[in-house]
C-alpha cells in the first residue's frame, strides 16, 4: 500500500467531521468552527485507527467512527495550542485564532469537545471510547503543560518561577509520550475497540502505536533542527526558546562546559536573533546529536 493511499483512507473521516463539527451551529459560527479541520492535514492518525480496525477483524467502515474522534482530538489540540502559543500561522494559512479573534478560537475548541462526546455515542462501544478520550486528552493537557514549562525564556509570572532549567532525556520522553505518543497510541487502539477486539491485539497495537509516536516527535525535532526543505521554519524551537528538543539535548550533552553554558544562553535570551539562531546550529553540529537523534528513532520503530 502506498503512502498516497494509506492517506487517502485517513482522509475518508473528513464528511464525518464536517457533519459533527457544523451540528446545531449558527451560521456565522460555522466557518470558526471549520476552520481549522478544513486547512489541511495528512489525517495519519485517521488512518491508523482504520488499518488498526481492519487488523483486528473489523472493516474499514466499521473503523471510520473512532478514525473520526482521533482526528478532531487532534485538531482540537491545535486549536488550542494556537492560543496558548498565540500562534500565526498552521499549515501555510492564518490560525483560527488570527483569522477570528482569541475569544472565537477558543469558543471553537470548547465546541470541538462537545462534538466528541457526540461521535463517541455513535461509535460501537461508547463508554470505552469515552474513557479513551478522556484519558488521551488528559495526557495531552499534562504533555502541553511540561513541554511549556521547558521552555528557556518568554511567559513571565509564574511560568518564569516554575521554568525547569534542567531537562534530562527521560524528562524528554515523558513529555512526548503524553504530548504526541498518547494519541497516536489512542489512533491504534481504538481500531481494535472498534473491532472488538481480544486484549492481547488490543495492547500490541497500543504498544505499536505508543512506539511510533514517540518515533514521530523525535524525527520532528529531528527535522526542526536539521531539516533544510520541510515547508517549516528551521530552528522554530530554538526561537521559541525550547529545550524539549531531542537534538538540543544530545548536543547538550555532548557539548564542553563553555559552549554548553553559551548554547543555554541563547535558549535564555528574551528574544533569539538570526544571528543567534546560526550560532545554535554551529554549536549542535559541534556534536554527535544528528546520528543520535536518527539512532534512537530507528531504535522506537524497532521496539513497536
Amino acid at each position: 500500500m502506498s503512502l498516497e493511499e494509506i492517506l487517502s483512507i485517513g482522509r475518508s473521516v473528513d464528511p464525518i467531521i464536517r457533519e459533527y463539527l457544523v451540528r446545531g451551529a449558527s451560521d456565522p459560527f460555522k466557518p470558526i468552527l471549520l476552520h481549522q479541520f478544513m486547512a489541511g492535514g495528512k489525517r495519519v492518525r485517521a488512518a491508523l485507527a482504520i488499518l488498526s480496525c481492519e487488523a483486528s477483524g473489523g472493516s474499514r467502515s466499521t473503523g471510520l467512527n473512532g478514525a473520526a474522534v482521533v482526528e478532531l482530538i487532534h485538531n482540537y489540540s491545535l486549536l488550542v495550542d494556537d492560543i496558548i502559543d498565540k500562534g500565526e500561522v498552521r499549515r501555510g494559512l492564518p490560525t483560527t485564532r488570527r483569522l477570528y479573534s482569541d475569544a472565537m478560537a477558543l469558543l471553537a475548541a470548547m465546541s470541538y469537545r462537545e462534538s466528541l462526546d457526540e461521535l463517541a455515542e455513535v461509535c460501537r462501544n461508547p463508554r470505552e471510547v469515552r474513557r479513551l478520550i478522556n484519558s488521551t486528552i488528559r495526557d495531552l493537557i499534562e504533555g502541553e503543560r511540561l513541554d511549556i514549562l521547558m521552555e528557556q525564556a518568554g511567559r513571565g509570572g509564574y511560568l518564569e518561577e516554575k521554568r525547569l532549567r534542567e531537562v534530562g532525556i527521560g524528562d524528554y520522553m515523558n513529555m512526548i509520550g503524553k504530548k504526541t505518543g498518547a494519541l497516536i497510541r489512542m489512533s491504534c487502539e481504538i481500531g481494535c475497540v472498534e473491532a472488538g477486539a481480544p486484549m492481547d491485539l488490543r495492547m500490541a497495537l497500543s504498544s505499536y502505536g505508543w512506539n511510533i509516536g514517540l518515533a514521530f516527535q523525535v524525527v520532528d525535532d529531528f527535522l526542526d533542527i536539521y531539516g533544510m526543505e520541510t515547508g517549516k521554519a528551521r530552528g522554530k524551537d530554538i526561537m521559541e526558546h525550547k529545550l524539549g528538543n531531542i537534538a538540543v539535548l544530545y548536543a547538550l550533552e555532548a557539548l564542553p562546559e563553555e559552549f554548553k553554558g553559551r548554547l543555554l544562553s541563547i535558549l535564555r535570551m528574551e528574544e533569539v536573533s538570526q544571528e543567534g539562531l546560526a550560532e545554535a546550529f554551529k554549536l549542535i553540529d559541534m556534536t554527535d546529536a544528528r546520528d543520535r537523534c536518527r539512532s534512537l528513532a530507528f531504535q522506537l520503530v524497532e521496539e513497536g
